[in-house]
């Protein structure tokens, strides 16, 4: 019984002592986060976000009108890649990763696996139509790169 009271007091200082370490730490986060909003004092906060509205193409306006087609050209390539990579990322990435995932051999039932295969099958469809969507998207921009890499203009 000593010994459990021994035990319950050094149980306690601990506590204690744990308490006032994540209390400091909590105040020394306070005074470097600064000034934020909080959802029980500030009844409306404010996103400051930029949001642009001039297009892409108001963007690139130069004097140069050979320029501005090149410049227009690189940008549109480059918006497609960027289009292709949230397309993969979203669309492809999960399907492939996780195909066959969920079920042991030994837990499905005969005639499962070709059923799973047969509703693969649409996505590798598309698959494939993406993939080469992006090759011909690559391909374009590497003819473009080369075409202005050897100009002589």
């Amino acid at each position: 019984e000593i010994h459990a009271e021994v035990q319950l007091k050094n149980y306690g200082r601990f506590l204690e002592d744990y308490t006032s370490q994540l209390k400091r730490i909590e105040d020394a986060l306070d005074d470097s986060v600064g000034d934020v909003w909080d959802f029980s004092l500030d009844p409306i906060a404010l996103k400051l976000l930029p949001y642009e509205q001039s297009s892409l193409l108001e963007l690139i306006k130069t004097e140069n009108k050979v320029l501005n087609k090149v410049i227009t050209v690189y940008a549109a390539l480059c918006c497609e890649i960027k289009k292709l990579k949230y397309e993969a990322e979203t669309k492809f990435y999960n399907g492939l990763l996780f195909y066959g995932e969920g079920g042991t051999d030994s837990s499905m039932v005969e005639g499962d696996c070709q059923i799973q295969m047969g509703r693969f099958v649409s996505f590798l469809q598309e698959l494939s139509c993406f993939v080469t969507r992006c090759y011909e998207v690559v391909v374009n921009a590497v003819h473009q790169l080369a075409v202005l890499y050897t100009s002589n203009k």
